[in-house]
């Protein structure tokens, strides 16, 4: 009974990890793009929310053309890229304020993101039809399908999910070393330099205006894919499935700073990930031990990003004291 109950145990423990890291890395892969326009590139942007649709609504289409679950992923990110870059020109070159231009986007996305699932659904596009919300994403066009179809004729017990977090953490880890590399260029230090002070980056010879476009290009076309991964592991794509995606990020990336630390440009890529994964285990561990439904995800959500802000707050009023004080005895 004991061994039994032991077996239980650890296969509910097994279950969290391997939902926590399925789901939690195109999180991490979100949270990286918000972190890139919020935190490197200080632009409050709001097409978060309908680029990650996107990215899930090019990635059905793509699958139920019976078309590489790989090109999939690809335009999804290219998808991602245009719709940041928009943002960017309505801020840049039409001088419309930041978050004004993120609603203009993500408002337009609503409507696209629909056409693109209707014409998913039923193959045709009509300005007339009643459009689909949902679509689903046969297992045979998933990116992941290829590892699991190979290893479960060597494993007969081996899961579609665990092919899905071997094939998410080589997709992170690509991620990661790109945007570490990129953002160590020149061009790449001309957006940072851009977010950390705009008139100074000016007075350097950087074109401002270029560096905000390249960079919510790059956030949203990350933003894109991690939507695109995720209608990929969970089965299908919705209209609805980006609500509380913004909170999500900002809540992995104030974790993973108050954990971690933000000094340098690679302990923030790290802090976003780790936070992202902690911010999931804790949602998944509520859920799978029954104190909250379902329903009351987004809720959570909430409470999560209060909590963790108030501490970062309590935690940051601490030090100021600190220093204070320290600065009153020295005098």
């Amino acid at each position: 009974m004991l061994f039994l109950a032991n077996s239980s145990l650890w296969g509910s423990i097994s279950n969290i990890g391997i939902d926590t890291l399925s789901y939690g890395i195109p999180y991490a892969i979100l949270a990286l793009g918000i972190f890139l326009s919020f935190r490197i590139l200080d632009f409050a942007d709001l097409t978060c929310e309908g680029s990650f649709t996107l990215g899930a609504a090019v990635t059905a289409i793509i699958a139920t053309s019976g078309l590489s679950p790989y090109l999939g992923l690809f335009l999804s990110l290219i998808a991602g890229m245009f719709a940041g870059a928009l943002t960017g020109i309505l801020n840049a070159k039409l001088k419309i304020p930041p978050i004004l231009s993120g609603i203009i986007v993500l408002s337009a996305l609503f409507t696209i993101n629909l056409i693109i699932m209707g014409i998913a659904n039923d193959g045709v596009f009509n300005f007339f039809q009643s459009f689909n919300t949902k679509v689903s994403v046969p297992i045979e066009n998933r990116f992941y399908y290829p590892l699991y179809n190979w290893l479960i004729g060597v494993f007969p017990n081996f899961k579609p999910k665990y092919a899905a977090t071997i094939m998410l953490f080589v997709i992170l880890a690509v991620v990661c070393m790109l945007v570490y590399f990129f953002y160590g260029t020149e061009t790449g230090m001309g957006i940072r330099a851009t977010g950390m002070n705009p008139v100074m980056a000016r007075a350097q010879g950087i074109n401002t205006d270029t560096m905000i476009i390249l960079g919510l290009a790059i956030s949203n076309g990350l933003i894109s894919l991690a939507g695109a991964l995720m209608s990929q592991v969970s089965g299908s794509a919705s209209s609805t499935m980006s609500i509380g995606v913004l909170v999500i990020g900002i809540a992995s990336i104030i974790i993973g700073e108050a954990i971690i630390g933000k000094k340098t440009f690679k302990q923030n890529l790290i802090a976003v990930i780790i936070g992202t994964i902690i911010y999931y285990l804790i949602t998944d561990i509520i859920i799978m031990t029954g104190i909250l439904g379902s329903h009351f995800l987004k809720l959570l959500y909430a409470i999560i990003i209060v909590a963790v802000l108030a501490f970062s707050n309590i935690k940051t009023n601490k030090k100021k004291k600190i220093v204070k004080v320290e600065g009153a005895t020295n005098a």
